[in-house]
């Protein structure tokens, strides 16, 4: 239903009919469902009226006598009360406003018969008679709560019917009539005017009241909301100034324009040593230790609040270095603008950073010199190596004549196989420093698998002999080209195939197999030694680490092989992968990309 409080202007300005009524029915039914009790209570107050219009008939007895008129008239208006009455009583309920402006205007015609009944009988004056008509259209319009146009269709049928009966007065001439009917008339038009202008007043006040109600609702809706914010603000600072002054970080509240401590709490007092009376005179920035911070503190707060966290160093109450995380927000205390500054003191953290930065710059010195150290002795101890080899190789073989006792030849022989293995341990180191240095570089070739496979298998073939284990080979057809460097291919082909002779059981089978997969290319050295527990794998591939650790260890070696192998597997863009069970033995794969297989080994058939 449409109100006034949004009722919009041209409304309140043009819409009304001529009756001076809402042209809005909506709105009009919002007036008189407001202003029904007034309408009731109207119709109630011209009772007292009806009654001394019931009451004339004290003056007819003395006009009329005790006759067969007066009797009439004194029935006729004995009933007008209770004509009168039956709005009231049928149609007080404004759902049925209809029927009581129709039960007002059967009321009103019932009065005006009476009338004209008493007019009829002549006992008074035309004249007399004239001002009682023009009493009862005041009346009807004035007095009666009926609506205009009702009104107006009474008046003018009172008008009309008492012209009609006057005018058979004898003494009734034209004249006479003409001027009775223009005043009666005149007093109807008056009175109709008068009820337009009272209607529209009635509306207009009625308009202002809902404005007037409906500012009052949202005047009171906003003082609630203040209320509430205030309120909310009041109970935001309470817990502010708690979790302010519990906090175990220390806090402070800024000025953004002086840098004058507004508030602190506990922990920043005791992290500066500053006493509680005083705080309010401190210039935050005689704290920074940095000149540069001091005159770039609101860059750094705002860049703090921005970016997070920035990291300047602090005098402390005794003159130490205090290293400070700052966070910072721009919030509102009390109604003005202030910093919230909060402090994580990292002295402690920064000291360990830079004992590890110092830790880590030491360990890397130490390792590039190790680095710069084994490649020193690895050129330092293969000359003399080289040349016993050469020489014990020299004397084995008898080449400038017989070296007399067999056993100086046995003796040749052992110190040419130690010079070979320290020789290879070296080489081994070298290459292992190299890698991890980043100086190892691929000598990438053609290079054919079948060709390289049978290299390393021929070098380690002597020490298998020894344990009698066979080697056995399964490789692709046709013979499978590949780009890569051949010598350290060949390295860890004979790194993974001496390992499983070494852990193989006498009289066992070492197996060497390649498939071409969608992959790439996959090598397996299989055998069934003693194998690896899944947890020491990663300690099989760890450099100079070997699983039996302890010094009553079954095998030799240096713990190297693997570490290696798997290094340069990586410098191919490979990988190389471990399956091992105790006691059942141990498979390493070797899995070089399809990239490094050349358009010879991409005839093969792909699995």
């Amino acid at each position: 239903m449409t109100t006034a409080g949004n009722a919009p202007a041209d409304i309140v300005e043009r819409a009304y009919l001529w009756s001076g009524e809402f042209e809005d029915p909506l709105l009009e039914g919002l007036f008189r469902e407001t202003t029904w009790s007034e309408t009731v209570e109207r119709m109630r107050a011209i009772q007292l009226g009806v009654y001394m219009f019931a009451g004339w008939s004290v003056v007819e007895y003395f006009l009329f006598g005790p006759t067969w008129t007066f009797f009439i008239l004194l029935g006729l208006r004995g009933l007008s009360p209770v004509v009168s009455r039956l709005p009231l009583i049928f149609f007080s309920d404004v759902a049925r406003h209809r029927w009581f402006y129709a039960a007002v205007t059967g009321a009103q015609v019932y009065i005006l018969s009476v009338f004209l009944v008493f007019v009829a009988a002549g006992v008074m004056e035309p004249v007399e008679h004239a001002l009682s008509a023009m009493l009862f259209t005041f009346a009807f319009y004035f007095g009666v709560p009926n609506r205009l146009k009702f009104n107006i269709a009474v008046s003018v049928a009172t008008i009309i019917s008492f012209i009609c009966v006057i005018s058979s007065y004898p003494e009734m001439t034209a004249r006479s009539l003409f001027l009775t009917t223009v005043l009666l008339s005149m007093s109807s038009v008056v009175g109709a005017q008068a009820v337009r202008v009272s209607n529209r007043l009635r509306r207009n006040e009625f308009l202002t009241l809902m404005h007037q109600k409906e500012l009052n609702e949202q005047l009171t809706r906003e003082v609630a909301v203040r209320l509430e914010a205030q309120r909310a603000v009041r109970t935001t600072e309470e817990n502010f100034q708690s979790i302010f002054l519990a906090a175990p970080l220390p806090i402070a509240l800024i000025d953004p324009v002086s840098y004058r401590v507004i508030q602190a709490n506990n922990a920043m007092l005791e992290l500066f040593g500053i006493n509680g009376e005083e705080v309010s005179s401190i210039d935050t920035r005689q704290f920074f230790a940095d000149e540069e911070m001091r005159g770039r503190l609101s860059e750094a707060v705002a860049g703090a609040r921005r970016r997070g966290p920035v990291e300047a160093r602090l005098h402390g109450p005794s003159g130490q270095i205090i290293w400070a995380h700052i966070s910072a927000a721009l919030v509102r205390f009390q109604g003005l603008p202030a910093f919230l500054i909060a402090l994580q003191d990292v002295t402690a953290r920064r000291r360990e950073a830079e004992a590890l930065r110092d830790a880590r710059d030491q360990a890397t010195a130490a390792s590039r010199s190790k680095s710069e150290f084994l490649a020193n002795m690895s050129h330092e101890l293969r000359t003399p190596l080289n040349a016993i080899i050469g020489f014990s190789e020299a004397l084995e073989r008898e080449l400038f004549g017989p070296v007399g006792s067999p056993r100086y030849r046995e003796y040749a022989e052992d110190i040419h196989d130690s010079g070979v293995h320290l020789l290879n341990l070296i080489n081994d180191i070298l290459d292992l420093s190299k890698i991890e240095a980043g100086h190892f570089k691929l000598h990438e070739d053609e290079a054919d698998l079948d060709a390289v496979v049978a290299s390393a298998c021929r070098i380690v073939r002597h020490r298998a002999q020894q344990a009698a284990i066979t080697i056995e080979t399964k490789l692709p057809t046709p013979p499978v080209g590949l780009l890569a460097d051949e010598r350290a291919l060949k390295q860890i082909l004979i790194n993974l195939i001496s390992n499983a002779v070494k852990f193989s059981e006498d009289r066992g089978t070492v197996r060497i197999e390649a498939l071409v997969r969608r992959e790439g290319l996959r090598i397996a050295v299989i055998d069934k030694g003693i194998g690896i527990a899944a947890d020491d794998i990663p300690k099989a591939l760890a450099p100079f680490t070997q699983i039996d650790g302890t010094l009553s260890r079954a095998h030799e070696g240096t713990g190297l092989g693997l570490p290696l192998a798997k290094h340069l597997t990586e410098l191919h863009g490979g990988e190389l992968i471990i399956e091992s069970e105790p006691g059942v033995g141990t498979t390493v794969y070797v899995d070089l990309p399809a990239s490094r297989l050349t358009r010879r080994g991409c005839n093969l058939q792909v699995v």
